[in-house]
């Protein structure tokens, strides 16, 4: 009889410590988890904040942008067309929309049907 006691002493035991192992693992495995999602907000947001960067950008750069022609062309461009980069300073006419330059008389260039 005391033998049998003392292997059900010893299984209990070892359930006991089994299960105190299980349980420090699962807050281990807690852990880990909480650690990872912070690490992948940390490493979102500089991506979320680029984003934004670039929207705003480009919000401010269609509100700022103006419209070039020559005095002697028929056609006005957006900033970055090659034809207006290849327009002499002296003959530069500088619109601050669209309207402006239709107005004038101007016909849009492709650069400016494309934006």
């Amino acid at each position: 009889m005391e033998k049998m006691d003392r292997f059900q002493r010893n299984t209990i035991r070892s359930f006991r410590n089994v299960k105190k192992d299980i349980l420090d693992l699962k807050g281990q495995l807690t852990r880990i988890v909480e650690n990872q999602e912070k690490l992948m907000n940390i490493l979102s947001e500089p991506a979320k904040n680029s984003k934004k960067k670039q929207e705003s950008e480009s919000v401010v750069r269609h509100k700022t942008k103006n419209f070039i022609a020559s005095k002697e062309g028929e056609k006005f461009h957006i900033p970055e067309c090659p034809f207006a980069k290849n327009i002499h300073p002296k003959s530069k006419v500088i619109f601050k929309s669209k309207t402006k330059a239709l107005n004038a008389g101007y016909k849009p260039c492709e650069c400016v049907k494309k934006s």
